[in-house]
Formats: C-alpha cells, sequence, structure tokens
C-alpha cells in the first residue's frame, strides 16, 4: 500500500508540474505579444535579409514606409502538416529594432506546394511577382496575416 502512495503522490506531482509548466509558456506567449504590441510604436529599424547576409536596413522614414500598422494581427498557429507546405528555409527575414535591439523578427516563407493551401491559408499568402509567400512568427510557430507593408519593402528591396 505505502508504494502506491508514493506512485499517486509521483504521478500528482508530474501533473502538477506538467501543468504549470503550459501555464507559464502560454503566460509568456501573451506577454511577447503584449510587449511588441505596446512598443511598436517605437520601432526606429527594419532590417531584411536573405539568408543570412543583410539586404537593406531602412531607417527614419524609409523604415516608416513599411512599418506595420498593426503587427501581429491574426496570428494563427501553423501545425507541422501545413509548415510542410513551404520551404523548409525562409526565404527571407525581417527584423523590427527600437534603438539596433530586436523587439521582434519575422521569417517570409515560399509557398512549396501551392495545391495543397487551405482556403484559410490562402487569405494569408501574398504574392511577389510570380511567388506565394507567408509570414511566419518562428519563435511562436505562427502564421500572420498577409501585409501590404511587407509584401511593398519585399517588391522594392528582395531581389
Amino acid at each position: 500500500m505505502n508504494k502506491r502512495r508514493w506512485r499517486l503522490v509521483i504521478f500528482a506531482a508530474i501533473i502538477l508540474i506538467i501543468a504549470f509548466t503550459m501555464q507559464f509558456q502560454e503566460k509568456n506567449k501573451e506577454a511577447a505579444i503584449s510587449a511588441i504590441l505596446d512598443q511598436a510604436a517605437q520601432i526606429d529599424s527594419i532590417e531584411l535579409f536573405k539568408g543570412e547576409q543583410s539586404i537593406i536596413r531602412l531607417t527614419g522614414e524609409d523604415a516608416a514606409t513599411y512599418h506595420e500598422k498593426y503587427p501581429l494581427s491574426h496570428v494563427r498557429n501553423l501545425s507541422k502538416k501545413e509548415r510542410a507546405i513551404f520551404e523548409e528555409k525562409p526565404a527571407y527575414r525581417i527584423v523590427y529594432n527600437i534603438k539596433d535591439k530586436p523587439l521582434y523578427e519575422v521569417d517570409i516563407l515560399k509557398v512549396a506546394i501551392s495545391s495543397e493551401l487551405n482556403e484559410e491559408l490562402q487569405q494569408m499568402v501574398f504574392r511577389v511577382e510570380d511567388q506565394q509567400y507567408l509570414i511566419y512568427w518562428a519563435k511562436e510557430k505562427k502564421a500572420l496575416e498577409q501585409s501590404t507593408s511587407t509584401q511593398l519593402l519585399l517588391e522594392q528591396y528582395g531581389k
């Protein structure tokens, strides 16, 4: 009977640890989103990367032109199966900075299998020339709604 009690106590402790961990992760996600939304107006530079190479760094009025007015709008989880529809490595990466410190960054994923895009993902995808892309917040594994600012940035400098 004593062994049984210990097993029960250990099982209950494991369940509690898992529950607290999940709650902590969810709270961190909400805090990250809140911090980005609160500080988005302070973004003073935007840097566009292709692979590890910086293509352009925009500051001042140039950065304001491509600044997201509503960052992280329409955030949607992207499952592993859905992530497989896109190329493994991001085509581009955009870093939004405040005083040379990154506030957040997003990957721009190129669509690899357009026939498998469901209706919701099709609405989130945008075109640049003859390619389709999706904005992906890799840190949180979430897809973001397509953005005119991001599309303009890639049309202008992503060649």
